[in-house]
């Protein structure tokens, strides 16, 4: 590309501004901010650096319109590290190619304000360099899209690498603190804020393996909007055929607080995004093993939830919590197995049992979803207290037995071994 020289007034105009780059950066600053949100958002630092890179192209363009060389290749060194900073800033590719039309527009037009009055300075302007103009600046964006692709590529690759390194922790070696702390900062996470882990089933179109990674990132862009957490706050994995994510929360929230917070996020969801069936929600923890026992409890949610209301789409492990304590105890679980096998004998009774819980303890709806007379019900509810030794107005052994119903009923529900 051939670099013509100014004369006259417009070679003193560009060495002036070659010298002092200052005011046209102001100006191209302002458009920028004027014309691109983005750029308005950035912070003070990332500012400065847009308004450096933008005073080192003014004196790059100016100075080639001076001396008739083109740029060298240590100037466009620079262009291509800066470049590459954007992707790690945020910046996005458009906004980056609308500021080099934008600025390429200030530029041009500061040079015809200058020829404004000068017959022979503007002809030199559309006839000699409107084409240069137009030359240089799609040169310019052939390159910058080039380069910031070719480095979102690899920082996409370097990013997937450190998840990978992040998950083999959390799947195989939780107790390995050293290990999570160093994936979990390169990835820009706090190690130590509190996570909860959601275990999604999903129904994902077929496709080849090569194409499944872009999927899940499509999948979890919905899941992000749909709950209204930004992606890359978001860690997700594909573990034994679930998608697996774990959500922030804030730090100091009670684990009660997070529960119900995450409860209303999945539900979101799953209204959201069509591909999503049904999600198992653990308890907030923190740490390698905290995000590895969250999972596990996602997953058990999961896995039995289903069993004891199948019509159900969202279930968590803190709905579990009781259930789980009994079955880590032998002699609460022959207990309370001991219950339900004294109601065995009558079969009527262990339904009329389950209507009423599924009924919220309500008499009137169980006798209505049984087909019962009330005073039948009554009648059936009397029978049990006689069994077992108990009373309904005990609420304390009303939990009980609600619990050793709903073991049994999971229990019933067990495929085959």
């Amino acid at each position: 590309m051939h670099t013509p020289r100014l004369h006259g007034r417009l070679r003193d105009m560009a060495r002036g501004i070659a010298e002092d780059p200052a005011p046209i950066v102001a100006r191209i600053g302002r458009t920028l901010i004027d014309n691109d949100e983005s750029y308005a958002a950035l912070s003070p630092a990332i500012k400065q650096d847009v308004r450096d890179f933008l005073a080192f192209s003014a004196g790059v363009w100016f100075r080639t319109l001076l001396d008739g060389d083109p740029p060298t290749d240590a100037e466009r060194q620079v262009l291509s590290d800066t470049v590459r900073r954007r992707v790690h800033q945020g910046i996005s590719l458009t906004s980056i190619l609308r500021a080099v039309r934008l600025g390429s527009r200030e530029l041009w037009s500061t040079l015809l304000e200058v020829a404004r009055d000068d017959t022979g300075a503007r002809d030199e302007l559309v006839l000699v360099f409107s084409t240069y103009l137009l030359d240089y600046f799609d040169d310019l964006a052939e390159r910058i899209a080039s380069t910031y692709l070719d480095e979102q590529f690899q920082h996409a690759r370097w990013r997937d690498a450190l998840r990978y390194e992040l998950m083999s922790v959390i799947f195989s070696f939780p107790d390995d603190d050293a290990a999570f702390h160093r994936a979990a900062a390169a990835l820009g996470l706090d190690p130590a804020a509190p996570r909860v882990c959601l275990a999604l089933d999903v129904k994902l179109p077929e496709t080849l393996p090569s194409h499944r990674e872009g999927e899940l990132d499509r999948t979890l862009l919905a899941i992000s909007r749909s709950i209204g957490v930004p992606a890359d706050d978001l860690v997700r994995s594909l573990y034994r055929g679930r998608l697996v994510i774990w959500l922030p929360v804030a730090r100091g929230d009670s684990v009660l607080a997070a529960d119900n917070l995450v409860l209303h996020q999945a539900a979101e969801l799953v209204g959201a995004v069509t591909c999503v069936r049904k999600v198992g929600i653990g308890l907030m923890n923190q740490g390698a093993r905290g995000w590895s026992t969250s999972m596990e409890e996602a997953f058990r949610a999961l896995d039995q939830g289903p069993r004891t209301a199948p019509q159900r789409h969202v279930y968590a492990f803190s709905d579990m919590v009781l259930n789980e304590s009994v079955l880590r105890s032998g002699n609460a679980l022959r207990y309370l197995d001991a219950l339900m096998e004294r109601l065995s004998h009558e079969s009527e009774l262990l339904t009329t049992l389950a209507a009423f819980f599924d009924g919220g303890q309500h008499r009137k709806h169980a006798s209505e979803q049984l087909g019962i007379h009330p005073n039948t019900l009554n009648y059936r509810l009397g029978r049990i207290e006689d069994i077992l030794g108990g009373s309904f107005d005990d609420a304390a052994w009303l939990s009980r037995l609600h619990v050793a119903l709903t073991l049994r009923r999971a229990s019933e529900r067990d495929p085959p071994v």
